[in-house]
């Protein structure tokens, strides 16, 4: 059983690293402004416009597999006998940190691709459409608490039944 410390403790890590996900978009925005016209790119304006339809498809992609994927991660069973022993985490809390990492660095690829864009053609108006996006994948996506104290007692109730079980 994970212990309410244990719960607060993942938290505090994980918020800090969401924030620094977060934060990261803002400096991807604050660069982009500062640098963006003293970069010269040679690219033909049609390679941009298929990379500006190729970097959106993705992005809806992206938004559409990252809740499966997460779903996936969180539904794999935790215990692995092969695993190193992690005495830092329960690995109810190793699982979510897993599943939290993937969202956000997927919804993050999101602002990259505005960032990109916005290098190569100039348009601010894909950097922060992109960025916004992202912004709102990683807040649908941020750590959450009863998301966490749920997982934990689907894990026991599984652990329950497997122990009644076998």
């Amino acid at each position: 059983m994970i212990t309410e410390a244990e719960i607060d403790k993942g938290l505090v890590t994980l918020k800090v690293i969401w924030f620094a996900m977060l934060f990261s978009l803002v400096v991807y925005l604050l660069v982009a402004m500062q640098v963006g016209d003293t970069v010269k790119v040679s690219m033909e304006p049609k390679v941009v416009e298929i990379l500006r339809g190729v970097f959106y498809v993705f992005s809806f992609v992206i938004l559409f597999v990252t809740k499966f994927i997460r779903k996936m991660v969180l539904s794999a069973k935790g215990r692995s006998a092969n695993r190193p022993a992690q005495s830092l985490s329960h690995p109810v809390l190793q699982k979510y940190i897993t599943s939290m990492m993937i969202s956000l660095a997927l919804s993050e690829s999101i602002g990259i691709f505005g960032f990109v864009l916005f290098l190569l053609g100039k348009n601010a108006l894909d950097l922060y459409v992109l960025i916004a996006i992202s912004a709102a994948a990683m807040f649908i996506y941020r750590p959450k608490k009863d998301e966490l104290v749920s997982l934990a007692q689907e894990e026991q109730m599984k652990a329950a039944i497997d122990g009644t079980a076998g």
